[in-house]
């Protein structure tokens, strides 16, 4: 889409009557381009040059305005409408920028010299210097060529004037259509969006495969800005090569795009398309590749349409940005007295797992260990120490059975560790190893009826008992059976389907609506059919290096099964205590010990700090026991509630910080604001308040709640800002407020700081990206000193952000000083 400039200007000379006016109209044409190429000359610009089709369509108009007596930009003839009809109408189809002057004057009727023509031109030029708009069309460093005319009405002795300005495009080859596709060119009807939201919208343009897709947070605002059928989105891609620095940018001649446009995807496509998990969110595509540019460098810009025609050209910049990291905070813990760690115990739970299919005890057996995960269940995105984002898949009913086993174990030895293990040299060794017990967990899905319920998992307690001895060596009886229905998970499940209210009724009253839609709970039923059988084996630890920290993390998780199984509870909370300090540990979600966390409040001040540190190792896990105990929060101390609110922050950061967090995600949060009373109670503890709200931010934007998201960005803005301590925290906040596309605050908190021998390369690569891709042209001077401080203290990693973002030498002050500085 091509800048237009238009400006008009009344400009009134002392005049006395005379008969005849004899005036050389190309003399004073001439020398008014002469004082505009001579200031022009002195900013080092270059010069104009007259056009014959700019001349026509500049004299055109004084025409026009002379004969209606009238001074304007528009004509009513509908083929001279606006200036670039009038270039159009003029065969200027080359011309891809414009812009126009006008004004009148009136002067005296008389003979005019050379000297009076100089005079006169000399005041035409400053009375449009000194008007703002007329003044920027003058040194603009986007027009080439000009054209200006004059036309005199004898009777009002006015003097008509009109300076049309331009530049030509070039004609971009292997276009895709030879008509863009139909598209109108931007008119008075065309609806207007607000920039922030053509940023928004624009900055969420990513290419997969051979599609660009289109991520953006708010479904309802989308259908608010797309709302009829004729609305649409088209893709201009740009190649690299048409921002050369030797020339100017080489853009289409299309008044509608600069590059190769993409064919347009309207309203009903787009929504029908959406393939975003969050029901308030769209991701769907908005146009493809096209084949000649496949593997090529090119940039991505967005034409807005409505009612087909080409209203707003948006033009994404990336600007480097990132959420920030909530405050460490350290949890409390209760160091037990008098009690001390031993180095034997239960050191190893091996946990095989069984999945059952509906009314089946036993048929045939198979490995699990693919599918069985307590993730699944909640579908929980997690992102390794490299960078891969692994998606654990939820279980389905196909995946299920008869009865199948998982040799998976938790043990530090075996199972989904053993690959890592292998190449480290283990610090301790294990003697005396040895069978100590064993524990069932049989369920069966709440569906049907109880008594036959009853039936299935008594006799799945037997099945998995027999398997035991049978294909696992395990002679021992049980030392305990849990044989039931398995509520449990249940009350999460409804939870997760937002169906709170209904875990609130009689069992029976849940069971009816279950036994009503089978068909849509079947995943979750053979999720609750899982069940498992527990096999504890006791030992000795003996090492040459007692502070090796995988032997202490040996040693605590031993202590800890160890101290549940004895219910040695002084011991158990020792371990947890320690635990907070090691690396790893997955023995906290041992079907042993975690169902003794969820029952005894004893534990769980120190269950909540082990629990802070290892959350991610079992999102669904830690989620129960949070929305467990935190049903119970007025019961506890002030260490353990304080506790309990660090891991509530802690945990779901790390699900809310995912894009497009599923709906069914979001209900396994308690809502921020069902906390907020709790939270008041440690308003003095600055950075858990803080973190509060940073919680509760999140959670308010993935269900578009305007007001909360205001409100909550505001207060975590505040706690971060009175937070700043160095150069480093200010850089992480200015990422943080581009992450949340408030450039308005990054720029003023990075720019006061630029004249301080303190500011570091990192505030001015981050100023210097911000300022340049949300300022343009309009102060030109503050841009120029901002690009020449980045220049000065990060050259390399500036010029190297700007080659991937070309899109930024649309800015002419950019480019200037990009192939000056960086080429």
């Amino acid at each position: 889409m091509r800048k237009i400039l238009f400006a008009i200007l009344f400009l009134n000379l002392c005049s006395v009557s005379a008969q005849d006016l004899i005036i050389d109209y190309n003399q004073l044409s001439d020398e008014v381009l002469k004082q505009i190429n001579s200031h022009r000359k002195t900013l080092k610009l270059g010069e104009l040059k007259e056009d014959p089709i700019l001349f026509k369509a500049a004299q055109d108009h004084s025409i026009y305005m002379n004969e209606e007596n009238n001074l304007s930009h528009e004509q009513m003839v509908i083929d001279k409408k606006f200036p670039k009809d009038r270039i159009k109408y003029y065969q200027g189809n080359d011309f891809n920028v414009f812009g126009e002057n006008v004004l009148y004057t009136t002067i005296d009727v008389k003979h005019y010299s050379k000297t009076d023509i100089l005079a006169l031109a000399k005041k035409v030029f400053i009375q449009w210097k000194r008007s703002p708009p007329h003044y920027r069309n003058m040194i603009s460093k986007d027009y080439e060529l000009a054209g200006i005319a004059f036309s005199f009405d004898k009777k009002t002795r006015r003097l008509y004037a009109t300076n049309v300005f331009g530049a030509k495009g070039v004609v971009i080859p292997n276009q895709l259509s030879n008509n863009a596709f139909g598209l109108s060119e931007k008119s008075i009807y065309c609806k207007n969006v607000d920039l922030g939201d053509q940023i928004h919208i624009g900055n969420g343009l990513r290419v997969e495969g051979d599609d660009v897709i289109l991520y953006y947070y708010d479904i309802e605002k989308f259908k608010r800005i797309f709302k009829d059928p004729s609305d649409a989105i088209a893709i201009d891609f740009i190649e690299e090569n048409q921002f050369q620095c030797a020339s100017k940018n080489n853009f289409d001649v299309s008044p509608i795009y600069d590059g190769v446009l993409s064919k347009p995807i309207y309203r009903d496509e787009l929504l029908s398309n959406n393939k975003a998990k969050n029901d308030f969110k769209i991701i769907t595509k908005v146009g493809k590749v096209p084949k000649h540019l496949k593997g090529k460098n090119f940039t991505l810009n967005m034409v807005f349409i409505f009612n087909n025609c080409a209203c707003e050209y948006a033009v994404p910049i990336d600007i480097e940005s990132r959420s920030i990291a909530l405050f460490p905070i350290k949890p409390i813990v209760e160091i037990p007295k008098n009690t001390i760690l031993s180095n034997k115990g239960i050191i190893k739970t091996d946990e095989h797992s069984f999945a059952f299919e509906r009314n089946k005890i036993v048929e045939k057996f198979e490995d699990t260990n693919e599918y069985i995960t307590n993730d699944s269940f909640l579908n929980v995105d997690a992102i390794s120490e490299s960078g891969i984002i692994i998606e654990y898949d939820a279980l389905s009913s196909e995946n299920f059975d008869e009865i199948a086993t998982n040799e998976n174990t938790t043990s530090f030895s075996e199972g989904k560790y053993e690959e890592v293990i292998e190449e480290i040299e283990i610090p301790f060794t294990i003697i005396n190893e040895t069978i100590h017990s064993t524990q069932i967990y049989s369920y069966s899905s709440i569906e049907g009826n109880e008594d036959l319920n009853q039936k299935l998992y008594q006799e799945r307690a037997i099945a998995i008992e027999n398997y035991g001895k049978e294909h696992l060596d395990i002679a021992i009886k049980p030392s305990k059976i849990i044989a039931k229905e398995n509520w449990e998970t249940c009350y999460i499940q409804l939870e997760m389907e937002n169906l709170g209210e209904l875990a609130t009724k009689s069992k029976e009253e849940i069971r009816n609506y279950v036994n009503a839609n089978k068909t849509t709970w079947n995943r979750y039923l053979d999720q609750q059919r899982v069940s498992k059988l527990i096999a504890n084996y006791y030992g000795e630890i003996e090492t040459k290096n007692p502070n090796n920290e995988m032997y202490l993390q040996f040693l605590y998780e031993v202590n800890l099964r160890t101290g549940i199984y004895e219910k040695d509870y002084n011991r158990a909370n020792l371990a947890l205590a320690k635990l907070y300090d090691v690396t790893f540990c997955s023995a906290i979600f041992d079907e042993i010990v975690f169902s003794e966390l969820m029952t005894n409040k004893k534990l769980v001040q120190n269950a909540c700090a082990a629990l802070i540190k290892h959350h991610h190792y079992n999102h669904f896990k830690t989620v129960q026991f949070l929305k467990h105990w935190l049903n119970e929060y007025d019961t506890f101390n002030k260490d353990t509630q304080h506790n309990l609110l660090n891991l509530y922050c802690v945990t779901n950061e790390d699900l809310l910080n995912t894009w497009d967090v599923s709906t069914t995600k979001l209900a396994n949060v308690t809502k921020p604001k069902s906390l907020e009373d709790s939270f008041e109670l440690f308003d003095n503890d600055l950075n858990l308040t803080a973190n509060y709200n940073y919680v509760a931010l999140y959670y308010a934007n993935h269900i578009n709640d305007s007001e909360g998201t205001n409100h909550y960005f505001k207060e975590v803005y505040s706690s971060f800002k009175d937070n700043i301590k160095s150069s480093k925290d200010r850089v992480n906040l200015g990422l943080f407020l581009n992450h949340w596309n408030a450039y308005y605050k990054t720029i003023p908190l990075l720019k006061a700081e630029m004249k301080k021998p303190t500011f570091s390369k990192e505030e001015a690569l981050l100023l210097a990206q911000t300022y340049a891709a949300r300022e343009t042209n309009e102060n030109s001077d503050d841009l120029e000193y901002i690009l020449k401080k980045a220049y000065q203290l990060n050259k390399n990693a500036w010029c190297n952000w700007q080659k991937e973002n070309k899109n930024l030498l649309r800015n002419t002050t950019v480019k200037a000083e990009f192939c000056k500085m960086c080429n």
